[in-house]
């Protein structure tokens, strides 16, 4: 009996000195790689992996020079989600000792040139995105008469044309027939404008609480009849009256 409890003790004194040595042993060996991914929205490519690799190398250096029990994930993670475009970042270190970085990219809507001369992204999120020479986001654009530059996210009490900007662009983004026919927004003292990517014309919105009616009215002029009759012709869409979409034709 004493006999078998010893040999039970000395079973279990090696179970514990595994665990404890083996993690140990494991964290003193060194990274065998890293396993970059960038997850794209919809057909919107920003980051390039390239440039993000190079930014993490100045950064943190050679990974692979790093033992295991080196690596500190969330300080990788913070990094990665204080740069522009990046809205969440997954990072770990598999049993394999491959470092591996997901990153989510965030999805800008429209590009914002206000009157001050500054510029902006306003994401699907209402977050706003710096302006960089090297990341550009293939969006529409929003011009004129526009007086805010929000920090951080739109505040929809204090930013009042962001908010419009914000949703004239996720209605038009949503919408495959109007995404293909705008691909700007202007404002012009009070009144909105719509900006079309073929054309010379301009589309003039009414009330914001009739928007859905007025967007149902374009659609179809742009589904049924530009498709038949083209719109080279046309200097103006008023979409301002009830049921009615008011196309100005050039004298």
């Amino acid at each position: 009996m004493k006999k078998r409890m010893l040999i039970k003790a000395g079973i279990i004194a090696v179970v514990i000195v595994t665990a404890v040595a083996v993690p140990f042993f494991i964290g003193l060996t060194k990274l065998t790689g890293v396993d970059l991914v960038i997850q794209y929205p919809a057909d919107s490519v920003v980051l390039d992996k390239s440039t993000v690799e190079q930014d993490l190398v100045n950064k943190f250096g050679e990974f692979t020079s790093y033992q295991r029990n080196q690596i500190k994930t969330g300080e990788i993670k913070d990094y990665l989600e204080s740069k522009n475009f990046i809205e969440h970042a997954v990072v770990s270190v598999s049993l394999t000792g491959e470092l591996r970085i997901t990153i989510f990219q965030k999805y800008a809507i429209v590009r914002v040139y206000n009157k001050k001369g500054q510029q902006f992204y306003i994401d699907s999120k209402m977050n706003i995105i710096n302006s960089q020479n090297n990341e550009t986001a293939k969006c529409m654009t929003a011009t004129g008469d526009i007086a805010d530059r929000p920090v951080g996210k739109i505040d929809t009490v204090k930013n009042k044309d962001c908010t419009v900007i914000y949703r004239l662009a996720s209605m038009i983004d949503n919408d495959s027939i109007l995404r293909y026919w705008i691909s700007g927004i202007r404002k012009e003292g009070k009144t909105w404008y719509l900006l079309p990517s073929q054309g010379e014309y301009t589309v003039t919105l009414g009330d914001s609480s009739d928007w859905k009616n007025e967007f149902e009215k374009l659609r179809y002029l742009f589904d049924y009849s530009f498709k038949q009759n083209g719109w080279a012709d046309y200097t103006d869409i008023d979409l301002r009256f009830h049921n009615l979409a008011v196309c100005r034709k050039d004298s």
